[in-house]
């Protein structure tokens, strides 16, 4: 019969293995932080997109609103020059419902 030699860790095995864990947890450790950075990277790059999406449309939306005010400023000024006679007695009759508004009755 063949006899199996049992042997048992000494502390110089349980050194190295913690040497060899320690190392290892190192490394895992190093891993782990790298990707938490690439991918805080990813996500900032992504929320810098996004916020320079959103700003180039709220530009383009504050060229349209004041495009739209300037032609309305325009439409308004060609119906005065055309018509000044109704728009004072239109301006007189907003002033005289406005005031009427906002007396106050007791």
């Amino acid at each position: 019969m063949a006899q199996s030699k049992v042997t048992t860790p000494d502390s110089d095995d349980l050194q190295a293995q913690i040497a060899t864990l320690r190392k290892d947890i190192g490394t895992i450790t190093d891993t782990l932080g790298e990707m938490a950075k690439a991918q805080r990277d990813n996500m900032t790059a992504a929320a810098q997109k996004r916020f320079d999406e959103m700003r180039e449309r709220g530009s383009d939306a504050v060229s349209a609103a004041q495009a739209q005010a300037n032609a309305l400023n325009a439409q308004a000024h060609d119906f005065v020059q055309e018509k000044p006679a109704l728009s004072l007695g239109m301006a007189a009759a907003l002033g005289f419902v406005v005031g009427i508004l906002s007396t106050s009755r007791r």
